[in-house]
């Protein structure tokens, strides 16, 4: 029989105390949901056993759901985000963090530290209407197996676009209300965005760039081929695009 998974639960008052927006150190998902918005209620956690010990999970709990966009129908009014408590910019908290510093402390002064008076923390969120989005392409150190070096390697993390009454990131000229189970529609140029950004970059370099581009972060279809690497297979296969010994690519003709 497999092992039955041991938790340990964490009041909202705990795991609150253990999150930050600011001061992060540099150095599986639980829901089909990748674009919502929702009603935070309330941020609980749980300690979890790993192959390294140890560690906390923060676990997000939102109302009134709104789909934008998720990988399998989803109807609940309720959805559950986690995300490992960690205090490296370079993680999954890192960079949830980093995006409710720039919503919720935009106007207040950068070289303040975390904890210190007026600057707001993930508390804040409870109660208020979010919209978070499952964004790809942030490098989280790894480490390699076969080599035991840490490299980065692009990953999905959670991030808050907006927040009502308080704007987003990136605020778009005469954006709508969100409707339930809408889904963004896919650029029609949005494939040819992407090879282009792709001339003359590595991997590394084309992945900071292209999920970062408006066009091509609509298309959700795209996004997953780039993950899973079939965008640039694919290319490699019809001889479209050339890779060099220094892991450059190169858009024939």
């Amino acid at each position: 029989m497999p092992e039955e998974r041991q938790v340990t639960p964490i009041s909202q008052e705990q795991m609150l105390a253990m999150l930050q927006t600011r001061g992060f150190e540099s150095g599986f998902q639980a829901t089909p949901l990748r674009d919502f918005w929702g009603t935070l209620t309330s941020i609980t956690g749980e300690m979890r056993q790993g192959n390294r010990g140890a560690f906390a999970v923060s676990l997000y709990n939102f109302g009134e759901v709104e789909v934008l966009y998720a990988t399998e129908p989803y109807t609940s009014p309720v959805a559950q985000i986690e995300i490992p408590v960690n205090d490296r910019d370079k993680s999954k908290m890192g960079y949830w963090g980093d995006s409710i510093d720039k919503i919720i402390n935009a106007d207040v002064d950068k070289t303040l530290r975390h904890g210190a008076p007026g600057v707001k923390n993930q508390d804040y969120l409870i109660g208020k209407k979010l919209h978070l989005t499952l964004t790809p392409g942030h490098p989280i150190p790894n480490r390699d197996e076969a080599t035991g070096k840490w490299e980065d390697r692009p990953s999905e993390c959670w991030t808050l676009q907006e927040m009502v009454g308080m704007g987003s990131i990136q605020p778009t000229a005469g954006a709508k209300t969100p409707t339930a189970g809408v889904q963004a529609k896919p650029a029609a140029d949005a494939t040819a965005i992407a090879l282009d950004i792709l001339d003359n970059k590595t991997i590394q370099q084309w992945h900071q760039e292209v999920f970062s581009n408006s066009v091509v972060k609509t298309n959700t279809k795209l996004i997953n081929q780039i993950i899973s690497g079939d965008f640039v297979g694919g290319l490699e296969a019809a001889g479209k695009v050339t890779v060099d010994a220094n892991g450059v690519y190169h858009v024939v003709g």
